[in-house]
């Protein structure tokens, strides 16, 4: 995709383009490949890099962190819920499946959420907000796993984009695709004029609200 491309995506006629509820779906059919690794194949006990996770214990996480979305949303929460699963003993494929439904799950809720908010440690969320960070979350540990697994996972484009312009809209447009610049933003790709900051973040409230700033964590992960 041609940096012409993302900019076109970032701003259409003077209007951004937001990403969209189906963004999550999309993001989710892209794990099919992790789904043809034999359960008992070695590999899903590599360490999936960057983080201290399995290969394994990483696709998990996938559906624990779209499960707690969806929890925040269904009851647009203003502050942090209890998370509904953190882990669940199954084999790799089921693992994959969860994460799947629960991308669903999501889609579904924040069709429903209009202008509503609800809460995240990165801010008070719309719909959009949501999504971009369920997509980072889908497609970055997504890539995290397939490294592990040594597959190729290929990540939709256009999802990409949009996620890049409405929860990282810092990062400028270069030669690179916004598959590449989603994976440098957090960490997993070098990208000249792209920072990868360990503690980067999501602007996930609403873009008008937004300081012009990057931002970073402010708080440690709450995932085990």
């Amino acid at each position: 995709m041609s940096t012409s491309t993302i900019a076109a995506i970032r701003d259409t006629g003077g209007v951004p383009v937001p990403p969209q509820p189906v963004d999550v779906t999309v993001a989710a059919a892209a794990l099919g490949p992790l789904a043809v690794i034999d359960d008992d194949d070695p590999r899903w006990a590599t360490i999936a890099a960057p983080t201290g996770w399995t290969a394994a214990r990483t696709v998990e996480h996938i559906a624990d962190a779209l499960l707690f979305y969806a929890a925040q949303v269904a009851r647009r929460a203003q502050h942090r819920l209890p998370v509904l699963r953190d882990g669940r003993t199954a084999p790799p494929s089921e693992q994959v499946d969860n994460a799947i439904t629960a991308a669903h799950v999501l889609e579904g809720l924040l069709r429903d959420l209009g202008s509503a908010r609800a809460w995240h440690p990165s801010g008070l969320a719309d719909a959009s907000g949501w999504v971009g960070m369920a997509v980072t979350e889908i497609l970055v540990h997504g890539h995290d796993t397939a490294a592990a697994l040594r597959i190729e996972l290929p990540l939709p484009g256009q999802v990409c984009a949009r996620t890049l312009a409405r929860v990282f809209p810092w990062v400028p447009d270069t030669a690179a695709g916004p598959e590449h610049l989603l994976l440098a933003v957090t960490g997993r790709a070098s990208i000249v004029g792209v920072s990868a900051d360990p503690e980067w973040w999501w602007h996930s409230a609403p873009l008008s609200e937004w300081d012009g700033r990057p931002r970073q964590r402010t708080s440690p992960p709450g995932w085990s």
